[in-house]
């Protein structure tokens, strides 16, 4: 998986550096050998982090070297590979080479906490990182962005709804009535399947940004935030939001049919809701909303129509969470449309996508069991 290495350091910083219980063990583990894994015989957890941390800082440098910012630099999967991140299913990033949020959201954050545990001298082999990992983590943050940014026109967008929801033969409403200005998005990856470069698939990895980072470019985070909120604002097909929860993916504005073909709802990565996916976007708002009573206010805080906006879309996530606490602890469930509503179903109850094994949530996830430890800020209402 090419997303594991930069959870790392991120866990290593917030259990170590930013909680007390984990200040006071750090040493003793850091010291730790390594016994599990033969192959580690002889290295310590240190020894272990250090190589995590150095294949992170070689494999993001030529994107925030000087003029690096090419999608050539981008992080892409490996060689022949199509599933490597959470979305590892056939189609669960379209085909795509180059996902989205490894590249915005995940990799940024592991430079931003490889600075930081450079800076409580977690590293002294390179005691630089606390500046050239910051540093490089500003550029991923602020200009990874632009590459997987889709806006379609008015116009264009309430005709793809339609004929999305016609030529499927669904029963629910288009939505594009309620599609007043241009729809923008982030896409699931670029380099996709039957030469779609920028796989146009609205998604709920929007999350990953707003859980792991606070990003400091006023005009980029307030325009993000915006149009999060109108994702959850807007009923799918026009958002992500049913009343049985958010759908991680969302294929109505790619305007192929090989889109509605393999964005299904039996597909594993599909038009079907994730449980943590929903956690993680609800925590990830609220980290954002708390921003505004901090030290350094984001612009966001102060504009009367956007965070007015962004608590509307945060308790609306909210209510459908509330809704559906029933089946929260599945791992993902999907839906079939009737008497004018969407209806939980198990995934594995509907027929898989052409040449595609059948899929069973599985129970036995740590990842399902988030909402012990995720609940609605009440002060946010």
């Amino acid at each position: 998986m090419i997303d594991t290495d930069y959870f790392l350091p991120i866990l290593l910083r917030d259990y170590f550096i930013n909680n007390s219980d984990g200040r006071e063990r750090a040493a003793t583990f850091m010291s730790t050998e390594a016994t599990i894994d033969p192959d580690n015989a002889g290295h310590t957890y240190h020894d272990l982090a250090l190589v995590n941390a150095e294949k992170i800082m070689n494999a993001t440098a030529a994107f925030a070297g000087p003029g690096g910012q090419i999608r050539d630099n981008l992080i892409h999967l490996k060689e022949g590979e199509i599933t490597v991140e959470w979305r590892d299913s056939t189609y669960g990033l379209g085909g795509g080479h180059i996902p989205y949020n490894v590249n915005t959201a995940i990799a940024p954050a592991g430079l931003r906490a490889i600075a930081a545990l450079s800076e409580a001298s977690f590293f002294p082999e390179h005691p630089e990182w606390a500046e050239t990992a910051a540093a490089a983590a500003q550029i991923w943050e602020d200009q990874t962005l632009r590459f997987f940014e889709v806006t379609i026109e008015k116009d264009e967008a309430r005709a793809l709804l339609n004929d999305y929801v016609d030529s499927n033969g669904f029963s629910f409403p288009s939505q594009a009535d309620g599609i007043n200005s241009s729809v923008t998005f982030y896409g699931l990856a670029l380099e996709g399947n039957n030469d779609i470069d920028l796989v146009r698939v609205m998604n709920s990895d929007d999350g990953f940004r707003h859980f792991l980072l606070n990003t400091t470019n006023q005009t980029q985070l307030s325009s993000y935030l915006s149009q999060t909120a109108d994702h959850i604002l807007q009923p799918f097909p026009a958002g992500l939001t049913t009343n049985i929860g958010l759908l991680v993916a969302n294929p109505a504005y790619g305007g192929k049919p090989v889109y509605s073909a393999n964005f299904t709802t039996s597909a594993y990565h599909g038009t079907v809701v994730w449980s943590w996916q929903l956690s993680m976007m609800a925590a990830g708002l609220e980290r954002q909303l708390d921003r505004c009573r901090s030290k350094s206010v984001p612009d966001f805080c102060e504009d009367q129509t956007l965070f007015p906006k962004i608590t509307t879309a945060y308790n609306r996530l909210w209510d459908v969470i509330e809704e559906n606490s029933r089946i929260l602890s599945s791992e993902v469930w999907s839906w079939r449309y009737a008497d004018d509503m969407f209806n939980a179903v198990a995934l594995g109850d509907l027929p898989p996508p052409p040449g595609v094994n059948p899929t069973e949530s599985n129970v036995v996830q740590y990842w399902s069991l988030t909402f012990l430890a995720v609940k609605r800020n009440e002060s946010f209402r």
